[in-house]
């Protein structure tokens, strides 16, 4: 099956929330406390909140038949130098391509400057394989708070295109 990447739309919203719930619970139910989780999904997921990233932020969705599968959110720290703030893919549907299909495509559809920086929370082993499997190096390590639970972080970067790595 084929899938679209595509700059996201504000009626995109609902279905990005959907996608950001499930991959949440799915990745850190290990890794971060539900209490935890349920908060931050409510104040950086809620519609009024995606709808404003979407429209201020490059953000990409990845569609099959019609409904959201995937997306991928990128912010500018500086000129010349971005971030992945959010890459999130319906738990059902990984290891089949899309992830690394919606990454690429995203990037080369917003123009993204590099180096690309990337979080990744230690613990979450697929997220490191993902990253480091397509170029990401690690650059370090550090503990942050995040809403009042100590979480261990690595910090990768990107200094060139995907397709320049094949």
């Amino acid at each position: 099956m084929t899938i679209e990447i595509r700059k996201a739309h504000l009626e995109d919203a609902l279905g990005v929330q959907k996608i950001a719930t499930l991959s949440w619970h799915d990745t850190y139910k290990e890794i971060i406390p539900a209490d935890v989780q349920e908060y931050f999904l409510n104040k950086f997921y809620n519609i009024e909140t995606l709808e404003n990233r979407i429209s201020a932020t490059p953000f990409a969705v990845a569609e099959q038949d019609g409904e959201l599968i995937g997306f991928a959110n990128f912010v500018e720290l500086a000129k010349g130098k971005s971030e992945l703030a959010a890459f999130y893919l319906d738990p059902a549907l990984k290891y089949k391509g899309y992830g690394t299909q919606l990454l690429a495509e995203g990037i080369k559809l917003f123009n993204i400057p590099l180096p690309m920086f990337v979080n990744v929370e230690k613990g979450n082993e697929q997220a490191i394989r993902f990253y480091e499997a397509r170029g990401f190096h690690k650059l370090e390590e550090f503990t942050e708070d995040f809403y009042g639970y100590d979480l261990e972080t690595i910090r990768y970067h990107l200094t060139q295109h995907l397709e320049e790595e094949e």
